[in-house]
């Protein structure tokens, strides 16, 4: 990136009141020091007040009024809150435009504001404002105009924010942030992203879909002055149906909805807890990538108070050890623990009573083996070197300030790559890259992090390995439940400012048994750990749930 480059950006509004969810989007880009505003394109209704209140009285929508109504008085989505931007906003410049309507949408911009928008020589506008703007305007700028689609442009268009998805029962919720073109609904995807839809509360859908788009711009930017925009990029192509605003009959039975899944959320919550084993099988490497399933047997076996999971195979294969996460609901957190593969005995080794341990990724490095577990509750990343007898040494800490899950590690192309997910930004679904050159040294962030948001293939399931010269990573597909499927990623870009992946396989669980869940896999030499989840009720996890419900309603 030349020290020089400097983004020049302008942004279409209705005015200088912006919506949470659209100043969260401006606020990440002025935290960069090479993106600046350079321009405002506000829209100039030049309608009178007295008209626009009698075209508002004779054309409003009353078959959608239940809906308008709620959102106006009772949803209470961060997202919608207004913040003014008057006095920030004070000295850019600011060129009020009122578009030619063409049809009951379309906006084309006059010819003379088209012309002063492109003197500005700007690199990219975003939308915020006007209707469906079609014409010249969308090449004002070297990069386009770039605006967002609050759901998945595969299943949805249309609108409201956050509101189908419910009301459809989709898995998931999704938003993108796409390049216009003059083919409505059609413009180029710039982001991406998929969250597990929140059933059980409008807002909260609302506001997760928001917050995990807002970064979008400043990572297509920092792109940008990396070098790593594609300029040929994939057109949305879809076929989906255009939603609008619910109708009244549909708005009361979305409430009805809304209050069965509350039900339905609590009642999971306290009555049915997540159970996992291990089990073992024979398997290469190239057998995993091209599909093959064998017979998988339970190496140790749960119970409605205690669980194992997250299991890694010692490097050494012929000392038949594994370290494993042993999960206590009395105790509401884990350990680590480690076992010979042939024996139900295990001895523990990550012992604290204050953090929750998971996740023993290990792997040898100069005749040692060392072990990253998960230890989100410290804020930070350490790395320990072991010994077979369950010795543990304290060696450094890799990354500070970061409550990680679940940290893979990889020496590829020069540098160790440290993949993980964090606790406190959407831990199932965000994925953040470290690197550095020497594995005892602090670890730098990826230029894009999180390099990717999606809960269907995104947080670490295991460790990551080569075949045919060709980098694979395991992922967790949690799209409707923590857990649900585990996919194989090949890696096909990696750098400290790119990175790209796609799915070879899956694996659903029952492929493997009666099991509801698979989400982690460790596999060295020929041989194979995999974790499988049951649900069981467990009385000390519905005293704990009970206990934490209640915290949470009195404050």
């Amino acid at each position: 990136m030349s020290e020089n480059t400097t983004l020049k950006f302008g942004i279409l509004c209705n005015s200088l009141y912006f919506e949470k969810w659209e100043a969260d989007c401006i606020e990440h880009l002025f935290q960069h020091p090479s993106i600046e505003l350079k321009l405002l394109v506000i829209n100039n209704d030049t309608g009178s007040e007295g008209s626009r209140f009698l075209r508002k009285i004779f054309n409003y929508p009353y078959t959608h009024f239940l809906y308008r109504f709620y959102k106006r008085f009772f949803l209470k989505a961060q997202s919608y809150k207004i913040i003014s931007y008057h006095e920030k906003f004070k000295e850019i410049t600011k060129l009020y435009c009122t578009p030619i309507k063409k049809g009951k949408y379309s906006e084309y911009f006059r010819d003379d504001d088209i012309t002063k928008i492109k003197n500005r020589n700007l690199d990219f506008m975003l939308r915020f404002g006007f209707n469906i703007i079609k014409g010249e305007i969308l090449k004002s700028c070297k990069y386009g105009i770039w605006s967002f689609h609050h759901a998945d442009n595969d299943l949805i268009r249309g609108g409201p924010m956050g509101f189908w998805e419910i009301y459809l029962k989709h898995k998931t919720s999704a938003a993108v942030l796409q390049q216009l073109n003059d083919n409505l609904d059609k413009g180029v995807v710039l982001r991406k992203g998929y969250l597990n839809t929140a059933h059980h509360s409008f807002k909260e859908n609302i506001d997760q879909i928001t917050t995990m788009a807002s970064i979008w711009p400043l990572q297509v930017c920092i792109d940008i002055l990396h070098h790593e925009f594609q300029d040929k990029r994939e057109s949305i192509v879809t076929q989906a149906p255009i939603f609008r605003y619910p109708k009244n009959y549909q708005f009361v039975l979305f409430c009805f909805l809304l209050i069965k899944n509350k039900i339905h959320f609590h009642y999971n919550q306290l009555f049915k807890s997540e159970s996992w084993i291990i089990a073992k099988a024979t398997m290469s490497v190239k057998q995993l990538v091209n599909g093959y399933i064998p017979n998988f047997e339970p190496v140790l076996e749960n119970s409605p108070e205690e669980y194992f999971a997250d299991p890694f195979l010692w490097p050494d294969t012929s000392k038949q050890l594994m370290l494993f996460e042993h999960f206590s609901y009395k105790n509401n957190k884990g350990i680590i623990a480690m076992n010979n593969l042939h024996s139900n005995a295990y001895k523990e080794i990550f012992v604290a009573t204050d953090c929750h341990f998971s996740y023993p990724f290990c792997f040898s490095y100069n005749k040692q083996v060392y072990c990253i577990p998960e230890q989100a509750d410290s804020n930070k990343i350490s790395l320990y070197q072991i010994t077979e007898e369950g010795n543990i040494i304290h060696q450094c800490n890799l990354v500070e300030n970061f409550a990680a899950r679940d940290s893979s590690l990889f020496y590829y192309e020069n540098y160790w790559w440290l993949f993980c997910s964090r606790k406190d930004n959407f831990e199932n679904a965000a994925l953040y890259i470290f690197y550095s050159d020497n594995l005892f040294q602090p670890f730098t962030a990826h230029q894009n992090n999180p390099v990717k948001t999606d809960v269907r293939n995104a947080r670490p399931a295991g460790n990551l390995f080569m075949e045919q010269n060709r980098l694979y990573r395991p992922a967790q597909d949690s799209a409707g439940a923590y857990g649900s499927v585990l996919n194989i990623n090949m890696i096909t870009k990696l750098s400290p400012t790119a990175f790209q992946e796609e799915v070879v396989r899956s694996i659903h669980p029952s492929e493997v048994g009666n099991y509801q869940g698979i989400h982690h896999i460790s596999i060295q030499g020929n041989t194979v750990l995999v974790d499988l989840k049951l649900y069981q009720f467990s009385r000390y996890n519905f005293i704990n749930q009970l206990k934490r419900k209640f915290k949470k309603l009195m404050n």
